[in-house]
Parts: C-alpha cells; sequence; structure tokens
C-alpha cells in the first residue's frame, strides 16, 4: 500500500495542475483485483491526456460534473 501512495503522490505532481484533477486516491481497479489510481474530473476533455497506467497502477478516470457547495 505504501508503494501505491508514493505512486499517487508522483501521479499528482506529473498531472494536478495542469489538468484541473478535482480527487486523486487510491482505490480498486474496474475488475476489482488489484489496487489503481482513482480520479475525477469535471469533464471528459479533462480526462483526455491522463495516462491509462501509472507507474503499473492502473488510472481509472471518474467524471463526476460540476462540484458546488451548498
Amino acid at each position: 500500500m505504501q508503494e501505491a501512495v508514493e505512486i499517487q503522490k508522483a501521479f499528482e505532481e506529473r498531472f494536478g495542475d495542469k489538468h484541473r484533477l478535482l480527487s486523486v486516491g487510491i482505490g480498486l481497479n474496474r475488475s476489482m483485483d488489484d489496487l489503481a489510481i482513482n480520479v475525477c474530473v469535471s469533464r471528459p476533455n479533462e480526462a483526455e491526456h491522463l495516462p491509462k497506467n501509472f507507474n503499473g497502477l492502473d488510472v481509472v478516470v471518474d467524471i463526476v460534473g460540476t462540484i458546488r457547495a451548498y
């Protein structure tokens, strides 16, 4: 798990500022059998340049729309 956290930090440093990521975390891949980097973005175009895999972990992107505080 510690290795996954280090990979997550590296992913955030590389892609965080450029791609308007809402959140980045560690979760399960789509097959639910291994760890993955889970990313939330507002719009599909914000995910276009993200890799499918980063340093051995799958990158799972969820498009969640605009988040507003109430």
